[in-house]
């Protein structure tokens, strides 16, 4: 089972209501979007509350409760597909440039054993996806989790009786939405896509998002990390709010540095509305699952 999978039912059922749902350490984020002609509508946007001990560590720790909570808020959306996000923490990563005479013909296979090199397992034990990086020359961002987890998150989406259409990464959900939906950062900009452990960077050069760099380790040295390559930076940008991702905002207002919170592009295929400011810091990710570029 790949990540960042579309399933048949998914392609079949492009025109019916889809719901992204991005559950951080804390919170669980849905978005609702329909059919609107070419376009999306934004039909519902929402959060919960989790229970402390639900998820470490981007794992299920408590699979039942999680479930009946999941199952009891997304009956009341009448919502049937669902999008769903693992957190970054549950995932390994790699950036990685192909070996020259490489053709695109034997992107998978050569995919396949990165994919099994970075994990250290046989592939029947894993998922993986890989997506093209913008710029030259050609760059691979690979994906990894472990086959289990993926079945537990899978495991999510049948306890509440919904279809699972969609499985991608947080970051890679979020980027996409971004990609998508927002353009108006300065250039160069620094985007800190923050998690419980985890970060991701992007920049905005030439009119679009280009991957920097993740980091993943313990809070502290991650924290560290972030305020090291945003010294240089023109324009700060964040979006996350873990514990984490709070500790970097106090420390950028210490320090006077702004920061944006980036938000959808104002459009009519928004007109359904939703508080869209009160979800900025966590919108992107769920977002972006339910609404992918290629179902546009």
């Amino acid at each position: 089972m790949p990540l960042a999978f579309w399933t048949d039912a998914a392609q079949a059922g492009a025109d019916q209501a889809v719901a992204g749902l991005d559950m951080g350490h804390d919170h669980a984020r849905l978005v609702v979007l329909a059919r609107a002609g070419r376009s999306w509508r934004l039909e519902q946007c929402q959060q919960w509350p989790l229970e402390p001990g639900w998820m470490q560590g981007g794992r299920i720790s408590d699979f039942l409760p999680l479930a009946d909570t999941l199952q009891q808020q997304l009956a009341e959306t009448g919502i049937e597909r669902l999008a769903m996000a693992l957190p970054a923490e549950a995932c390994t990563s790699a950036v990685l440039e192909p070996p020259a005479g490489w053709s695109r013909l034997r992107a998978r296979p050569w995919l396949q054993q990165q994919a099994a090199a970075l994990m250290q397992r046989p592939l029947s034990e894993l998922t993986w996806s890989a997506h093209a990086l913008p710029g030259r020359p050609q760059r691979w961002r690979l994906v990894c989790a472990c086959l289990e987890l993926v079945q537990d998150w899978m495991g999510l989406a049948e306890a509440a009786q919904c279809k699972l259409v969609r499985l991608d990464e947080v970051h890679q959900a979020s980027w996409q939405a971004l990609a998508r939906w927002y353009g108006d950062a300065p250039e160069s900009t620094l985007l800190l896509q923050v998690g419980a452990a985890s970060v991701q960077a992007l920049q905005w050069r030439g009119g679009q998002w280009h991957w920097l760099w993740r980091e993943q380790a313990d809070a502290q040295p991650v924290l560290e990390h972030c305020l090291h390559a945003a010294r240089d930076a023109g324009q700060l940008a964040l979006i996350g709010d873990s514990p984490l991702a709070q500790d970097l905002q106090a420390q950028f207002n210490a320090d006077g540095r702004a920061v944006l919170r980036p938000l959808p592009a104002q459009s009519p295929l928004w007109a359904a509305g939703g508080p869209l400011d009160q979800l900025s810091d966590a919108f992107w990710p769920a977002l972006g699952l339910a609404c992918p570029p290629h179902l546009a």
